[in-house]
């Protein structure tokens, strides 16, 4: 017996008999009202997902919940939706504590992915100057770069500040 999911010869992608159906071409995305808001599937990436074919990409976190909310309800192994929808045992139990777990009280236990600048900070390191600021234009003369029309801007402001107080701390960030 052929392991499910895997491609039959002459048979295209989504064709097969034992593929779990998620979405039509028609629709390939749906926007899921959660507790924090509205968020975006991609119901195509689900679908390869369910079917075993997620390799070298990831789900968002409530779309990783709806692949495996679609797997529960088929009576797929909790080992087999771990990895098709690439979290951990732990996560799987974590949103979904018993097998009957319905996927409004899983979508209230999920954390959306935190930011580049939220694990920069998660690890104490200092977050990137951005342009427009006089950090930003301290970061383009250490880099020796040519100075932005913002950040050119942000240092004429800061300097300003710096001959009637004496100090950098405390000046705006630009005249806008």
């Amino acid at each position: 017996m052929k392991h499910p999911g895997t491609a039959v010869r002459g048979v295209p992608v989504g064709r097969q008999r034992d593929w779990m159906p998620v979405t039509t071409r028609a629709v390939p995305t749906v926007w899921l009202a959660t507790v924090d808001g509205l968020v975006c599937l991609d119901l195509v990436a689900i679908e390869l997902a369910v079917n075993g074919h997620r390799q070298g990409w990831t789900l968002t976190s409530h779309e990783a919940a709806y692949a495996a909310d679609l797997m529960f309800q088929r009576g797929v192994q909790h080992s087999v939706i771990a990895k098709r929808v690439g979290v951990s045992g732990t996560t799987i139990r974590r949103w979904f504590p018993t097998d009957d777990t319905p996927l409004n009280e899983a979508v209230a236990r999920i954390r959306p992915r935190p930011s580049a600048e939220e694990l920069a900070a998660a690890r104490g390191e200092r977050p990137v100057p951005r342009c427009g600021t006089y950090a930003g234009a301290q970061r383009h003369r250490r880099r020796r770069e040519p100075l932005c029309e913002p950040c050119r801007e942000a240092k004429r402001v800061a300097d300003a500040y710096y001959r009637e107080h004496g100090t950098y701390v405390g000046a705006p960030e630009s005249a806008a």
